[in-house]
C-alpha cells in the first residue's frame, strides 16, 4: 500500500469515527433533555396529521418527534385546560402524548382527565359554575358526557368531540386517566372517535383511560420527513406517507449529501482557498489604489 493510499484509509476511517462521534453526542444530548430511551420516535401513522400534506408544526406520517418523560399525570395538559389557558402543541390545544397498550405505540392527543369520584366521573381542572362556551359537562346520572364545541378553526369549525361517560365502567376502564384522540381520527371519523370509546360495537384503539404508568412521555419538538426513510426500509404504511414528505426529504438529503462534500473540499484545500481569497483582496487594493492615483 503506498502512502497516498494509506493517507486516504485513514483520512476515511478518521472520518467515519467522527460521524460515528457525532451522532453519540447528539442521542447523548437528546437522552438527557428527554429522559426516555430512545429519546425519539417515527410517527406511523396518519391519526394526527392535519390535511392530506405534511405540515412544519404538525405530526404527519414519517416525523420524528422527541419523547419527553414526565413524572406526573399533572405534567400533561389536556386539550380542555390547554383550551381554557390558551397553550398549544403540534397546531391544536394540549400535549400530545405516546402511550403503550398491549406492546403498541400511540402517538395521540390528551382530550380529557377523568377521576372516578366514587359515583360519577369529573373532569380535571374544571369548574363547573365557569364553564366556558365551547365545553358542555353533563353529571346526571345515566346522561353524563362531556361535548366539546368548535373544535378546529376554518371552515371545518363545527366539528366536535363527544365522549359519552356512560358506558366508562370505572371497574374496567380504570379509576383515573387521560380520554385520547388523533387529531385527523376525529376529522375522518367523527366526534367519538376517541380511543377508549367501545360503544355501539365501535372497536377502541385502546380500551382503557391512558393512565400514568402506561405513559412514555409528551412529544416535544419535530424532525419532519426523516423518518419516512424507517417507514421504506420497514415497509410500513408507505401509503399514508404524504406525498411532498417525498419531495421535502428528497431535497433535504440533497442539501445535507452536497453540503457535507462542500465542507470536506473546503477543509481539504482550505490554504488553496485562504491563498486564493488572500490574493483576490490584493488584487482588488492594488486596483483601488490605482483608481486613486489616476483620479
Amino acid at each position: 500500500m503506498n502512502s497516498s493510499t494509506s493517507e486516504s484509509v485513514r483520512d476515511t476511517v478518521k472520518d467515519i469515527i467522527i460521524s460515528v462521534v457525532i451522532v453519540v453526542v447528539i442521542f447523548l444530548g437528546l437522552y438527557a433533555y428527554s429522559g426516555v430511551w430512545p429519546p425519539i420516535v417515527v410517527v406511523e401513522s396518519g391519526s394526527m396529521q392535519h390535511g392530506s400534506e405534511s405540515h412544519i408544526g404538525t405530526i404527519d406520517t414519517g416525523d420524528i418527534v422527541i419523547v419527553k418523560k414526565v413524572y406526573s399525570p399533572e405534567d400533561i395538559k389536556t386539550y380542555i385546560e390547554g383550551r381554557m389557558t390558551g397553550y398549544k402543541t403540534y397546531g391544536d390545544y394540549g400535549d400530545v402524548i405516546i402511550y403503550n397498550y398491549h406492546g403498541h405505540s400511540i402517538i395521540h392527543r390528551a382530550i380529557a382527565y377523568l377521576e372516578w369520584s366514587g359515583s360519577r366521573w369529573m373532569v380535571r381542572g374544571v369548574n363547573m359554575s365557569h364553564l366556558p362556551n365551547w365545553l358542555y359537562i353533563n353529571y346526571t346520572k345515566g346522561q353524563e358526557q362531556i361535548t366539546i364545541y368548535n373544535v378546529s378553526s376554518g371552515p371545518q369549525n363545527m366539528i366536535i368531540i363527544h365522549i359519552d361517560t356512560r358506558h366508562l365502567n370505572p371497574e374496567v376502564v380504570g379509576y383515573e386517566g387521560f380520554i385520547t384522540m388523533g387529531d385527523h381520527n376525529r376529522e375522518e371519523f367523527g366526534p367519538t372517535a376517541y380511543d377508549q370509546n367501545g360503544a355501539d360495537g365501535f372497536l377502541p384503539i385502546c380500551p382503557v383511560l391512558v393512565s400514568y404508568k402506561m405513559i412514555v412521555g409528551v412529544a416535544r419538538g419535530e424532525i419532519p420527513w426523516f423518518g419516512a426513510i424507517k417507514l421504506y426500509l420497514t415497509g410500513t404504511n408507505i401509503n399514508e406517507i404524504p406525498p411532498n414528505t417525498n419531495l421535502w426529504l428528497g431535497v433535504s438529503l440533497v442539501a445535507l449529501i452536497g453540503g457535507s462534500f462542500l465542507i470536506d473540499y473546503a477543509f481539504a484545500h482550505k490554504e488553496e482557498i485562504i491563498d486564493k481569497l488572500l490574493r483576490k483582496k490584493e488584487s482588488e487594493s492594488a486596483n483601488e489604489d490605482e483608481s486613486e492615483s489616476e483620479g
